[in-house]
Parts: C-alpha cells; sequence; structure tokens
C-alpha cells in the first residue's frame, strides 16, 4: 500500500486525468488531496485550489482520494465551511497555509474543531521575507517582479537590479512601489509548540520549507553535525508528525546516513508525499535500505491510520 499524502489538482499542470495517471504509473494506491484557501493572500505565488476541485476529483475516482480541505481561519464561517464538507467525505483538514502566527486567536475556532474530531492537519510552514508585486498589468512590471523574487544564483538578477536602480532613479521608483513584505505563513516554532501541547488530539503534520529548516544544521560540506529544532518536537510530542514532499526531500538528501538514522527512528510519524514536486523522493528512500517495517509505514501505513481507514475499511474502499 503507497499513499502519496501531498497532492494537489489542477496544479503544476496536473489535471484529474493526469493526478491519475501519475499514481498508475507511480504505483501510487491512493493519495490524499489538498487545498489552498487564503480570503486576502499575502504573497506573489498564491494559487487558489479550491475544495470543489478535490472533491470534483473525489467524486470521479472515490477509490483513489482522500479528500482535504482547510478553510482560511480568517474567514468568520471558517468552521461551519469545513463541517459542511467534513459530511461530504473530508479525511483531514490541509493545507492550512494562511498568513497567520500560530498564535493569532483567528485560529483557536478551527483547531479547537480538529481537536475534538481527533483530525490530522497538514500544515505549511514559512519564513517572511521581502517581495516584489507588480502594481500594474505589463509585462515590464511583470518581468521585473519575477526577476526581483528569483533565488536563483544566489539572489543575482535582483542584485543586478538594485545596482541599475542606485543609478536610474525612475526604476528604483517602479522597485520601491512594487515592494511589499510577505508575513510568512506560521512561522513561528515557540508557537507552534505551545498549540502541540494546546490541542494534543490534533494530528500535526510538518511541512514546507521553515519546518524543515529545522530539521538540521548544513556545514560547508552539507554534512549535519546535530540534530534541530523538527527533530527535537518530533521526538517529544506524540501528535506530530512530518510529510517529506518538496522541502522534505531536499532536507533528508543532504545527509544520506543521518537521514537513514532518523527517518527509522520516526518511522512511525513519516508520511511520504510530493506535493506535485517529483524530485526523486521515492528512489532516494529505496536507496537508503531501511527496514521492511520502516517502509510499510512512510509509504502508507501512517498515512492510512492517520485518517482513521485501517486495512480492513481500505480494502473495501478500492473494491468500491
Amino acid at each position: 500500500m503507497i499513499v502519496d499524502s501531498h497532492l494537489h489538482v489542477n496544479f503544476r499542470k496536473l489535471g484529474v486525468r493526469e493526478l491519475i495517471s501519475y499514481m498508475d504509473r507511480e504505483g501510487i494506491d491512493m493519495c490524499w488531496l489538498l487545498t489552498w484557501e487564503e480570503m486576502s493572500p499575502q504573497t506573489t505565488n498564491y494559487v487558489s485550489l479550491p475544495v470543489e476541485d478535490v472533491f470534483d476529483a473525489y467524486s470521479r475516482y472515490p477509490s483513489r482520494i482522500i479528500p482535504m480541505y482547510a478553510p482560511d481561519p480568517a474567514g468568520p464561517d471558517a468552521v461551519k465551511r469545513f463541517m459542511e464538507w467534513r459530511k461530504t467525505g473530508i479525511g483531514g483538514c490541509g493545507e492550512l497555509k494562511v498568513s497567520l502566527g500560530w498564535d493569532s486567536p483567528k485560529l483557536d475556532p478551527l483547531l479547537s474543531c480538529l481537536n475534538k474530531l481527533g483530525l490530522p492537519l497538514i500544515m505549511h510552514m514559512e519564513q517572511g521575507a521581502h517581495l516584489f508585486r507588480p502594481t500594474t498589468t505589463s509585462r515590464l512590471d511583470a518581468l521585473l517582479a519575477r526577476f526581483l523574487n528569483s533565488t536563483r544564483f544566489n539572489g543575482l538578477p535582483r542584485k543586478v537590479i538594485d545596482a541599475a536602480a542606485r543609478r536610474y532613479s525612475p526604476l528604483e521608483e517602479r522597485k520601491d512601489r512594487m515592494h511589499n513584505f510577505f508575513p510568512g505563513y506560521l512561522a513561528d516554532f515557540a508557537a507552534l509548540e505551545g498549540r502541540l501541547k494546546e490541542f494534543p488530539d490534533i494530528k500535526f503534520i510538518g511541512h514546507g520549507p521553515m519546518f524543515w529548516s529545522g530539521f538540521t544544521p548544513k556545514t560547508g560540506k552539507g554534512a549535519s553535525t546535530r540534530e534541530g529544532i523538527t527533530c527535537r518536537l518530533l521526538a517529544e510530542y506524540d501528535n506530530l508528525y512530518a510529510d517529506l514532499s518538496a522541502r522534505g526531500y531536499m532536507a533528508i538528501v543532504r545527509d544520506p546516513d543521518f537521514s537513514k538514522s532518523f527517518l527509522s527512528e520516526h518511522s512511525h510519524k513519516i508520511l511520504y508525499g510530493t506535493d506535485n514536486f517529483f524530485l526523486g523522493l521515492r528512489p532516494f528512500l529505496d536507496s537508503l535500505r531501511l527496514s521492511k517495517k520502516s517502509y510499510k509505514r512512510i509509504y502508507g501505513e501512517n498515512a492510512m491510520g492517520l485518517t482513521g481507514l485501517g486495512a480492513t475499511s481500505q480494502a473495501a474502499r478500492l473494491a468500491s
């Protein structure tokens, strides 16, 4: 049983048919299909991934998809909307990717609801940053924003534009108009730890660049020197899990020896997932030669357990 616990539909050229074709090709039995809902997005790369699209895919392939939904907690009816969709088959809450801190009171109603239901919560953590947004529909603004936001070549495109702007005031003024501070997504480990204590029946599933930045520090050669905060929290809190998609893969691939030890120790809390970024996670995991028990947990057993689908109910679902 293999479950991809972090997939989206109509994202990165993966429509419903392409989604199922990918799963068939890669031997994926089932997937968690996640939303992204933010009423007032603060980032330049927001992509609306509505729950309606998730349920359209689920209605067509109910034996292959476990639908998830994370309403924007800033909405006044977030819990009501979640519960309405819950009646139609929601398996958990995800992907929670909103520009709030973990200590925001706006999260309280949704977290209280999830804690009462004992559902999993897939959450995206990302640090704040200075970003640039086009202020007009011109191609020049779009191109300028793209280069200013680029992290390629250690931010060289932005450095070149900054140097030119210092010499050419109209470019500097245009750049200033486009400047925007992105506050990040749930970007506070200390407040996360407080929520882990406050809501022990929520199965928090960590994801995102900030969550995995706490995996372990890097040295000049890329080797690990000690465990980071992510490792500590996973060890200390029974209700914290981690999914290996996207930045998860990028974190564990740096030091295979350390990652093998980490994955073996926490195999009961690690979920396989891709986030539509097919980077080679599965071949890398297979190369580590983990125990059969660890692979069974990571590739599907943990995901099925978190959604309340054991072997018997899973078999019935696949046969439906």
